[in-house]
């Protein structure tokens, strides 16, 4: 049983996908891809995304397999009661750290573009406080928010595309593959972690009413964030070119060449709006996952007395992932890529061969008992 009644259709589960990889994948993989790639930087979104076709795969053979099951109810049904619940609680600890993450994000980005003077208890604080409104009211009021700041989002990202177009350099696409192929694949490794989040389908798919064409309105998200994700890049290495690497948000420093006529100038505050719009909606849907998941691993029937301990606890993560001083570069690191891709993909991967190796097995008894 779902400790939400509510229910979704696939496409408002498109758009609560969409921000919730690419909000804070759009200010921070630019400068990471930099790193490693170089000038191949364009490239590294489009090999990424395999990891997004892998989770898509994996969530969605799962609910084939398990329908009207979440990850977390799957995998005591595949591991059974105790290896189930094992697994289970390390999606459940694992949520609440992702989503203080996520939260720490925000509260830098914004006290470092937006708010410098404001503490950044109240900035972050703020933020949860709504978030968890949005949660305690159900999954249909999150897809129903996703689908109005989703398509903002998509209208102001396209502006600011538009708008830089006339400050392009194309020619810092050389050298090409100077380093050979290696150095793209540890820069694809950053945009990888990113779209391994779309596991997230396998905890939601469960509340989608009709599932008509949701492979392809899943796969069509899919492309659609490598595309914003691959423009991005393109759009910083064209703008800022070997400098990528040097800043913490790349794009707030793309967005500053924006000036038409000594009219239309400081265009950086729609950034900072697209940015608030996605965070929203992605602090809302990864909370929503954390609090359904805990319910659903204690057995309880609704979710709601625990929005507000762990909207709290996501606070306490957001203090705790970062030590005194060192800031948000600290936090996207390769080893905490590693990290996201082991809990989102390795571990749902294993967990789908699993249920694979059972139904092999139970067709190989039943044909044994047959002769």
């Amino acid at each position: 049983m779902l400790p939400d009644q509510g229910k979704i259709s696939v496409t408002q589960l498109a758009f609560m996908i969409f921000p919730a990889i690419l909000a804070t994948a759009i200010l921070s993989v630019p400068g990471i891809t930099m790193h490693y790639a170089g000038h191949d930087m364009w490239m590294t979104p489009a090999i990424g995304s395999l990891l997004g076709i892998a989770s898509i795969g994996i969530s969605l053979g799962l609910h084939r397999m398990y329908p009207g099951k979440t990850l977390i109810q799957s995998s005591v049904l595949i591991a059974g009661r105790i290896p189930g619940k094992l697994l289970g609680l390390i999606y459940i600890l694992f949520m609440p750290h992702l989503t203080g993450l996520v939260v720490r994000e925000y509260g830098e980005f914004i006290a470092n573009n937006a708010l410098p003077r404001t503490p950044m208890f109240v900035i972050m604080g703020t933020m949860i406080i709504v978030c968890a409104i949005n949660v305690r009211l159900g999954i249909e009021v999150v897809g129903r928010t996703a689908q109005v700041f989703v398509t903002l989002v998509i209208v102001l990202l396209a502006l600011i595309f538009v708008l830089l177009i006339g400050e392009l350099n194309p020619a810092q696409l050389f050298p090409f593959m100077e380093n050979g192929p290696l150095p793209v694949l540890e820069g694809a490794m950053a945009p990888g972690a990113w779209f391994s989040e779309y596991i997230v389908i396998a905890f939601l798919m469960p509340y989608v009413n009709r599932k008509k064409r949701t492979v392809h309105i899943l796969f069509g998200s899919l492309i659609l964030t490598t595309v914003a994700m691959t423009v991005t890049n393109v759009f910083c290495l064209f703008l800022i070119g070997d400098l990528t690497d040097t800043f913490v948000f790349p794009v707030m420093i793309a967005a500053r060449y924006i000036t038409i006529a000594d009219f239309l100038q400081h265009i950086e505050s729609v950034i900072i709006a697209i940015w608030i719009f996605g965070i929203f909606v992605k602090i809302s849907v990864f909370l929503y996952i954390s609090v359904t998941s805990t319910a659903e691993w204690f057995g309880m029937k609704d979710y709601k007395p625990l929005v507000w301990p762990l909207s709290l606890m996501s606070i306490v993560f957001a203090y705790w992932v970062v030590t005194e001083g060192s800031g948000l570069s600290s936090l996207i690191t390769a080893s905490a890529n590693l990290y996201t891709i082991s809990v989102l993909l390795v571990l749902p991967g294993l967990t789908y061969g699993l249920a694979w190796l059972k139904k092999g097995w139970s067709h190989v008894r039943k044909k044994q008992a047959s002769h």
